[in-house]
C-alpha cells in the first residue's frame, strides 16, 4: 500500500537515487547543501521505499515552483505523479499563494500539466553548473 508523507524526513541519497531512475542528474552535492531549503516536500513511499518525490521552493506568498515531480519507472502509471500534484496545490492554495508554476522540459509531458489548470507561457532557464 502506498503511502504519501508530507515534509519526509528522506535522505538525499534516496531522492538521488530516485532521480537516477528516470534518467535525471543525482544532484546529490546539492542534496547534501545546508543551504537547500523547499517550501514543501511531499513522499510516495511503498513500505520504506521512496517510488514518488516532489518538491516546491516558494517565497511563501506570492509565488510557487513546483519542482522535482519524479515517479519510479515501476511506478509510472498508476497515479502517483498526479496525487502529489494535487495535494501539492491543495497546500500552496491552502496557505493562499498566488501564483504557482512548474517547468517541464518535454513536449508530451503537456496534458499532465495542463489537466491541473497550468497554462503554456513564455520563460527562459539558465543552468550555472554542470550536472553533477
Amino acid at each position: 500500500m502506498l503511502r504519501y508523507v508530507i515534509d519526509p524526513d528522506v535522505s538525499p541519497e534516496s531522492i538521488a537515487a530516485l532521480r537516477r531512475s528516470v534518467g535525471w542528474g543525482g544532484m546529490e552535492a546539492e542534496l547534501k547543501d545546508p543551504a537547500l531549503r523547499d517550501y514543501l516536500r511531499i513522499g510516495c513511499y511503498d513500505r520504506e521505499r521512496l517510488v514518488g518525490f516532489l518538491a516546491v521552493v516558494s517565497n511563501g506568498v506570492t509565488d510557487a515552483y513546483i519542482q522535482d515531480v519524479v515517479v519510479h519507472p515501476d511506478y509510472q502509471g498508476k497515479g502517483i505523479g498526479t496525487s502529489l500534484m494535487s495535494r501539492a496545490i491543495e497546500r500552496l492554495k491552502a496557505d493562499r499563494i498566488y501564483m504557482i508554476s512548474v517547468v517541464y522540459g518535454e513536449e508530451e509531458l503537456r496534458p499532465f500539466y495542463e489537466k491541473f489548470g497550468f497554462f503554456t507561457m513564455l520563460c527562459g532557464q539558465l543552468e550555472t553548473r554542470p550536472e553533477s
